[in-house]
């Protein structure tokens, strides 16, 4: 069945011939599971520490942290609110 769908200009298909196009093809999760992203290490924010480096902000949100706030971190080092990471990963990867 899925050769039938190889050289089909999908700007041309009618509604129920892209679900059945979708069907074939399936759905890709892009983003983490829920499981992953309750596994992501937390670190408790330490205004002058040196342990986040001169990131003192949420690139995501672009909001200050704030002492003893717990904030993810991800293995590149740099810091984020929970909040907006997950929402961030739960799409992408």
């Amino acid at each position: 069945m899925q050769d039938a769908w190889e050289d089909v200009d999908p700007d041309e298909l009618s509604y129920e011939e892209l679900l059945a196009l979708g069907e074939v093809v399936g759905t890709e999760s892009r983003g983490l599971s829920t499981d992953t992203l309750a596994c992501l290490p937390s670190i408790i924010y330490k205004t002058g520490s040196d342990q986040h480096g001169s990131n003192d902000s949420c690139v995501i949100c672009r909001v200050d942290y704030e002492d003893d706030e717990s904030l993810t971190i991800l293995s590149c080092k740099h810091l984020y609110h929970p909040e907006c990471i997950n929402n961030w990963l739960k799409i992408n990867k």
